[in-house]
């Protein structure tokens, strides 16, 4: 693993930190690639919402970012329409189906402090305010599948959240389902196969990363364990091209991750695939069409941003 180090004057003020526990070796995926640089965002930030909305990449507030909101199509940054509030470790999801489409931010920090509040973006409609989530969350992840968004992990506050949250898009309607199993913030999810499946996270600290990866299964209204990641990390991102979730960034306290983790549904199990160049936490992870991008982030642990963007072109 290769860490982004924090400064070595630190270590004589921070206390001892527990190695890492070592992961599972997965096997390297097949087929040969390599990242490549891409348009830089011009606002550096972390602990963005990042989603993808008809082929646009939207990036919005974060550490750094408050209610900036930049749209990329490569290779092209453009300044989108600001948020309504500056805004933090908020959610992201893109809706393109039945329902009511557009991209959606829901939750996240305002000044530290967890909101419920969420909104809408369409077009050259702005943004508009829809009902908001059944309680604050922040830190958690926004997973759409058909018409509907489902937010899971996150906290309140100094608090882990377990329930998990469903909006209809087409009715402005929030239910809740069954609960994640293993309760975490700044975890991972995407949609495989018709399941949420959300990866990674900690517990409210640095120093209690998880590798835990668990599934949802809409129509079954159930949560299924599935292989650890092997890579334990919280602060990441992760997205979906065909069957494969693919898993970026994260910190620890002592630096930032730059493993790619893979999981191939159709094998069910991990792989591991190129090293992201800039290890970061705290970033937007997307895909469009077949290719993967890492945005934005923190470099160090804390709060630090970058403006690196990096691409990788999946086969």
């Amino acid at each position: 693993m290769r860490l982004a180090l924090v400064a070595l004057v630190l270590a004589s003020c921070t206390p001892t930190i527990p190695p890492a526990v070592p992961s599972p070796s997965p096997t390297s995926s097949s087929g040969p690639a390599a990242w490549r640089r891409v348009a830089d965002i011009p606002t550096p930030r972390s602990e963005v919402a990042a989603a993808v909305f008809r082929g646009v990449v939207y990036v919005v507030g974060g550490f750094g970012g408050g209610n900036v909101v930049e749209t990329y199509v490569p290779d092209r940054w453009t300044a989108g329409p600001r948020y309504p509030i500056a805004v933090d470790h908020a959610m992201a999801a893109g809706v393109d189906t039945a329902g009511t489409p557009g991209l959606y931010v829901l939750g996240g920090n305002v000044n530290g402090v967890a909101i419920a509040r969420s909104f809408r973006l369409f077009g050259d409609q702005g943004w508009r305010e829809i009902a908001p989530m059944p309680a604050p969350r922040s830190q958690g992840a926004a997973v759409a599948v058909g018409s509907r968004i489902y937010v899971v992990g996150g906290a309140q506050n100094d608090r882990l959240v377990s329930p998990t949250y469903v909006y209809d898009t087409a009715t402005d309607r929030w239910t809740t389902v069954a609960p994640i199993p293993t309760p975490r913030d700044h975890l991972a999810a995407a949609a495989v196969d018709g399941r949420v499946c959300a990866v990674g996270g900690r517990r409210l600290s640095l120093l209690q990363n998880l590798a835990v990866f668990e599934c949802y299964d809409p129509t079954a209204d159930l949560w299924r364990a599935m292989p650890d990641a092997p890579t334990a990390r919280g602060g990441i991102g992760a997205a979906v091209i065909g069957s494969r979730m693919f898993v970026a960034g994260g910190e620890q306290g002592i630096g930032t991750f730059n493993e790619i983790d893979v999981f191939d549904a159709s094998a069910g199990k991990w792989t591991r695939g190129p090293a992201l160049p800039t290890s970061r936490h705290g970033l937007g992870v997307v895909a469009v069409t077949s290719t993967l991008y890492v945005m934005s982030g923190g470099p160090t642990p804390g709060v630090s941003q970058t403006a690196v963007c990096e691409a990788l072109d999946v086969r």
